[in-house]
């Protein structure tokens, strides 16, 4: 169905790439997270029932989302050198309160070194802010890592590097803890529980390092804030394919197990 589909719209989406692109180099930029498609989504049937994150074929409206995102990505030539190492993107078409039909867009991480960006959903906490607690912590530590390396020359302090050794150890352990913490990660039921309580009681540990910063829990989250239905979602890789697994570029792929199996079971109440 899916391949039937973008053969009789590629036509359509070709001759409106160039115009989408010449607009985003004129400077109009869109303001809203939620975009609406581009082309013609009518005699698009919706699915019966959302996307497994773990195991899906991407919805025809996923794929034109999809297009969408990638010509808007097209537009900005700045992304592209830190883009070729790789990244996931997500869409995720959504209902809005008045029945219209959507789309959200969410990169994975960090790009261009921010967590907002215009055109996608922000992050589940921002992390970044200069003067804020972890930012504010995480100079610290590295002005203490850095005094470390400065005294390791002198063999007679050993006693005190091995204290403050301890205290990095510490005060790292207790940022990122504290980063966990302000994760807050609503449901479709509007619960909420931050990494360390969904981690717990799904998994029996604590989340690992990354966890929240995902596609698919930031796409979701937005959609659960602002009232949005999920209808259908996708990931999608940009990129070469990263040393430690096969990925190859425009291709769609599973939402990752170890940092998001726990959260989209509680967000989708799995």
């Amino acid at each position: 169905m899916a391949d039937n589909f973008l053969e009789k719209r590629y036509a359509e989406y070709e001759a409106r790439r160039e115009s989408l692109q010449r607009s985003h180099r004129l400077g109009k930029k869109h303001v809203s997270r939620l975009h609406r498609f581009s082309a013609s989504i009518e005699g698009i049937d919706l699915p019966t029932e959302f996307t497994d994150p773990f195991n899906y074929t991407p919805h025809p409206l996923c794929l034109l989302a999809t297009d969408e995102v990638m010509s808007y990505i097209d537009t900005h030539p700045e992304w592209h050198d830190e883009l070729q190492l790789g990244k996931m993107f997500g869409v995720l078409v959504v209902k809005n309160v008045l029945g219209h039909i959507g789309f959200l867009a969410a990169f994975s991480g960090l790009l261009n070194k921010q967590n907002n960006l215009p055109y996608f959903v922000p992050a589940v906490y921002d992390m970044l802010s200069p003067n804020g607690h972890f930012k504010t912590e995480e100079r610290e530590i590295s002005l203490l890592n850095l005094r470390i390396e400065q005294l390791s020359t002198d063999g007679e302090l050993s006693s005190l590097i091995t204290s403050m050794k301890h205290e990095r150890k510490q005060r790292s352990i207790a940022l990122q803890t504290w980063l966990f913490e302000q994760f807050i990660i609503q449901n479709a039921r509007g619960e909420r529980k931050n990494l360390i309580e969904i981690f717990q009681e799904k998994e029996q540990h604590l989340p690992p390092g990354g966890a929240g910063e995902c596609a698919a829990p930031k796409l979701l989250q937005y959609a659960f804030l602002n009232k949005l239905q999920p209808i259908a979602m996708a990931e999608f890789w940009w990129g070469n394919s990263p040393k430690n697994e096969e990925r190859i570029h425009g291709h769609f792929y599973p939402a990752c197990e170890q940092k998001c199996r726990p959260i989209l079971n509680f967000m989708l109440n799995c």
